[in-house]
């Protein structure tokens, strides 16, 4: 599954509370009002211990949801520094070496950003990126170190290397997998179960059981939307943002040198002005 945008909130919320207005309905019909009141305390009972169950099975899906998010926007940070600092980091190396990994580093960041990036939002990754990225870790294969700076840079900028790789791997899980179809429908049919007990109550005015039964699917409802919102953590409404390459970009490019400053981050017009004399 992929979210896209807020129709798909309204979608499981409205369709949620019109499903439990059907079952109260359903169960009217199924059930004559004094069968219902006759079963009221094994109804309760049971409710209890289904509405108990259910509640800590969403909760926690929703919570590794939320950390899922949370550990796609850390691996975003960290693959994007780790690209900063092997384009750094090659300033040391000599000017072969040196000029083909800065050229490859501005090439992936480049690729992330207009070829990756709108592919995660279809739980698609970018081949041209990945080859970009292979030929980042394999940059050093025909490099041996002479020079004491050459000799401590060497290993640091493989570290680099493989965390980038390992990062983006970690990237590529979040974006193509999401949320399995197994979850959905556990937790789609212990909704339609909490419900349809719910609905089994005898209340006398079918308005107000009406009600009480569309807060409940309301707040499930919510419970399931916020799973869909974290769960896909490079599409839908709440994504996670791709600004840390769009800072390495600006950075290949000399936006933060002796030069224009990055977009939003600009000086003001007197930062170079020289400062007032004391008394003048």
């Amino acid at each position: 599954m992929v979210y896209t945008g807020c129709w798909e909130g309204i979608a499981i919320i409205g369709g949620g509370i019109l499903a439990s207005l059907l079952i109260v309905a359903f169960s009217r019909r199924l059930f004559p009002a004094d069968v219902l009141r006759d079963g009221h305390h094994a109804t309760g009972n049971l409710l209890a211990i289904v509405g108990t169950l259910y509640a800590v099975l969403l909760g926690l899906l929703v919570v590794d949801a939320m950390v899922r998010f949370e550990r796609a926007m850390d691996g975003v940070q960290a693959e994007s520094n780790s690209l900063a600092d092997i384009y750094l980091l090659a300033e040391r190396l000599p000017a072969v070496q040196r000029d083909r990994i800065q050229e490859r580093c501005r090439t992936y960041a480049r690729q992330v950003l207009e070829l990756e990036w709108p592919a995660m939002e279809q739980a698609r990754m970018s081949v041209a990126a990945r080859r970009t990225a292979l030929a980042i870790a394999r940059s050093l294969d025909d490099f041996e170190p002479r020079t004491e700076a050459e000799k401590t840079v060497y290993p640091a900028i493989l570290e680099q290397m493989r965390q980038l790789w390992d990062a983006r791997r970690d990237r590529g899980r979040v974006a193509e997998f999401g949320i399995p179809t197994v979850e959905w429908v556990t937790l789609i049919l212990g909704a339609a179960v909490t419900v349809f007990f719910a609905g089994l109550f005898s209340v006398a005015n079918l308005r107000l059981q009406a009600v009480i039964t569309g807060l409940l699917a309301l707040v499930i409802g919510l419970n399931l939307y916020l799973m869909s919102l974290y769960g896909y953590p490079f599409a839908g409404e709440l994504t996670v943002s791709k600004r840390p390459f769009q800072i390495d970009l600006a950075i290949f490019e000399g936006a933060y040198a002796d030069g224009p400053a990055h977009a939003g981050e600009a000086r003001p017009p007197d930062a170079d002005a020289p400062a007032p004399r004391p008394g003048g």
